[in-house]
């Protein structure tokens, strides 16, 4: 591999080379301690080696100054997958679901990962632990069940998945670790299990979900907004786009699908981005769902069909690590005035590793 060279001038300073570049100092360093010899290593201050004659850098001078005016540039936006030292997020989780003018399900949950992305040749690899999962609220009539049901998501608890360069789910590389972890659980729960038909379908269940888990991941909301197609080159900023239609499961039809246009807007203030969509139901697309209304839901609600889906989601992003800082999904669903559901999720980042 050629390694490229940042000759030092009698005014730098390692924190001034990074910024020259438009390099993190921390990933400078990085390379740099990793393709040289020990006694040119840059140490914990960033103090520069009065004997060293220069820089390990990962390209051309030229290129990574080029790299940086369009990092900084005002009418595009260049958000490139890196790797990300281990962060912790916060999620909170809010679901709603009326029925006939009484909430049926209405719940907050709070969920705290640990997150942190390495790259390996040219694929990137995230890697999630369960720090913890609470639910912060809950109807009493529904806690037992709800704490219960918690139990199963602990073959999740902790994930690597292989990523594709937009940033979305590609495969899931620790599936035998999660399907022990459910073997065991399973074990666990069999002094409390009954033989009811209910009980054998979530055994049944489980064993499916668990023994090829990458279909469980995909259609969950958290995991896709989480590792959303988002590290693109934006070249059209502070307006809408219409971009392509695309498919939603509903959470009122029992898992039938609706399609949703779709826009995007991408705005920038200074090193953040902040990238935002809006969907909405295609009235022309989904009349299925009138049919499933008519047939099973109207003679019970007495009021006529009136369906709709938004879905406002927000992320901002720090540019120059290529890390999300916050991500806002809201999902309005309803199929008359009488039933609806509400997912709200805020995903944030809240601590960092002090090199971060």
């Amino acid at each position: 591999m050629e390694l490229h060279k940042y000759y030092i001038k009698r005014t730098d300073t390692f924190s001034s080379i990074a910024q020259e570049l438009g390099l993190i100092i921390s990933e400078l360093k990085e390379f740099h301690n990793n393709n040289s010899r020990p006694h040119e290593w840059i140490k914990g201050d960033n103090t520069l080696p009065t004997w060293l004659e220069y820089i390990i850098i990962p390209d051309s001078v030229d290129i990574l100054k080029k790299n940086k005016e369009d990092l900084f540039s005002t009418e595009k936006v260049i958000l490139i997958q890196k790797e990300i030292e281990k962060s912790q997020y916060t999620i909170l989780q809010t679901i709603d679901l009326q029925v006939a003018g009484s909430s049926m399900i209405d719940s907050e949950t709070e969920i705290i990962w640990d997150f942190n992305k390495t790259k390996k040749e040219n694929y990137f690899y995230g890697d999630i632990i369960q720090k913890s999962h609470q639910v912060k609220y809950i109807k009493s009539i529904y806690r037992q069940f709800a704490e219960y049901m918690q139990k199963f998501n602990k073959p999740l608890e902790h994930l690597n998945i292989e990523l594709f360069p937009e940033g979305n789910i590609k495969s899931l590389i620790n599936q035998d670790e999660i399907k022990q972890a459910w073997n065991v659980l399973k074990e666990n729960l069999k002094p409390e299990l009954g033989n009811t038909f209910e009980e054998k379908n979530m055994i049944e269940g489980g064993d499916n979900d668990f023994s090829n888990t990458l279909p469980l991941i995909k259609n969950n909301v958290l995991y896709t907004l989480f590792f959303n197609d988002l590290f693109y080159e934006y070249s059209e900023l502070n307006t809408f786009i219409e971009l392509d239609k695309h498919e939603y499961i509903s959470q009122i039809f029992a898992n039938e699908k609706v399609i949703l246009s779709k826009k995007r807007k991408v705005e920038r203030e200074g090193n953040i981005v902040k990238i935002k969509f809006y969907s909405e139901s295609d009235s022309d697309k989904n009349g299925h769902l009138r049919e499933i209304y008519n047939t099973k839901l109207k003679d019970f609600l007495q009021e006529p069909y009136s369906y709709s889906l938004t879905w406002s989601l927000e992320y901002h992003f720090d540019v120059l690590q290529s890390k999300m800082l916050l991500c806002h999904s809201k999902i309005k669903e309803q199929a008359s005035a009488k039933y609806s559901h509400l997912t709200e999720h805020k995903i944030e980042l809240t601590k960092i590793n002090k090199n971060g």
